[in-house]
């Protein structure tokens, strides 16, 4: 086991709360490092490159999110600053077209001319919501981040000190640092890592009893040569009784190729217990049954269960909620340590939680927190000296 003693704020999740983090930080002239126990950053946000590029097209723009896809600038001020700040490519979500509803029991498909236009209107990313992490990954230090890293334990010392325990693919390490910032999941955190002193009772059942977000879904893209459903005057969008798929959109990449997403409606015991190729196959053939032949025959299929992501769920999140959960932090989560332990992450949020405004939200509560610290922390060593 080797020790480093190195930085001032340690963040825990490379998702885009703890980079945002660290982002701001950076901006502050403040050193932190991000440890992400997976191979790379992002979290939940996951865009996945064609495996057959369009003709002036890349992997970097040709990409389709299997995490989240929209976010929605009449209500989501920071992310939607935050992407003009970056100079990256928003276009709103394709719309034109007329919807499909499927009751099943051998009714044809209903076509709804007037289409299902949501309001406020959905705006997506060129190249993915993955565009979004690697901008905010390319404005920080190379050190910043370590990938492989996954946080089990952390020890409060009566100097002030914070201990986190890491382990990665060779060894374990100790990391010491003044103050810590755990970006991830509150239920993962609950069930993952040891706290000494332990955290208090019932903060770990809030965090235990906090749904994280998509956790319990799973979701499906497929990718086409061409957008046939829009010569045949439909919008992409359709929703279904029967499934797998529940809800569809259209997926079509800004600059690139055509494509179908929904979210699976089968709950993730049913799902492991299908297997992935015939949930694949099955829901090829609700989609060829929705928008033709072709619709059944895509370049590429990508399926993510995120039950299945141990770095996102647990056991607890095998079912969903029938609504949008209410986030947030009790109150025995503030001034933990001090105020050396905060919390960031999307569920963290007393606003936007389970969306990217959320995760961007609870980065901001946490950054204002360290930044009071720090000036209180200077004002202090001046009057010493």
């Amino acid at each position: 086991m080797t020790t480093n003693i190195n930085t001032p704020v340690v963040i825990i999740g490379g998702g885009l709360s703890g980079l945002y983090t660290a982002y701001l930080l950076h901006q502050q002239g403040i050193p932190s490092i991000i440890y992400e126990a997976r191979d790379r950053l992002g979290g939940r946000i996951v865009s996945l490159p064609s495996s057959q590029p369009a003709q002036g097209s890349n992997s970097q723009t040709e990409r389709y999110d299997l995490g989240p896809s929209w976010f929605w600038p009449d209500m989501h001020p920071h992310i939607t600053q935050l992407i003009q700040d970056l100079n990256l490519t928003a276009f709103p979500q394709h719309q034109t077209g007329a919807h499909l509803f499927d009751r099943g029991r051998g009714i044809p498909p209903q076509r709804h001319e007037l289409g299902m236009a949501s309001s406020p209107i959905s705006m997506r990313l060129s190249g993915g919501m993955r565009s979004l992490i690697e901008a905010l990954t390319q404005q920080l230090p190379a050190q910043t981040v370590q990938l492989n890293h996954q946080a089990t334990a952390v020890t409060y010392g009566a100097n002030g000190d914070i201990t986190v325990t890491l382990n990665t693919p060779n060894n374990s390490m100790n990391v010491t640092t003044q103050h810590l910032v755990l970006a991830l999941p509150p239920r993962l955190l609950a069930k993952t890592i040891q706290f000494s002193p332990a955290l208090p009772d019932n903060l770990i059942k809030h965090c235990q009893n906090t749904l994280t977000w998509m956790a319990a879904h799973a979701k499906f893209v497929a990718v086409y040569d061409s957008a046939f459903w829009r010569q045949q005057g439909l919008s992409g969008s359709a929703s279904s009784q029967t499934g797998p798929l529940v809800e569809i959109h259209d997926a079509s990449a800004l600059e690139g190729k055509p494509a179908l997403f929904g979210f699976v409606g089968i709950n993730a015991t049913a799902r492991k217990t299908a297997g992935r190729d015939t949930l694949i196959q099955v829901t090829l053939n609700q989609l060829a049954g929705l928008f033709g032949e072709q619709a059944g025959k895509p370049v590429d299929a990508f399926l993510i269960d995120w039950s299945e992501e141990n770095y996102t769920a647990t056991e607890a999140d095998q079912f969903g909620a029938n609504q949008h959960p209410l986030y947030g932090l009790p109150a025995s989560a503030h001034d933990l340590w001090h105020g050396h332990l905060l919390f960031a992450g999307s569920e963290s949020a007393n606003s936007g939680g389970g969306y990217l405004e959320g995760a961007l939200q609870a980065a901001l509560a946490a950054v204002e927190k360290l930044t009071t610290s720090f000036e209180n922390e200077s004002i202090l060593t001046t009057k010493q000296k």
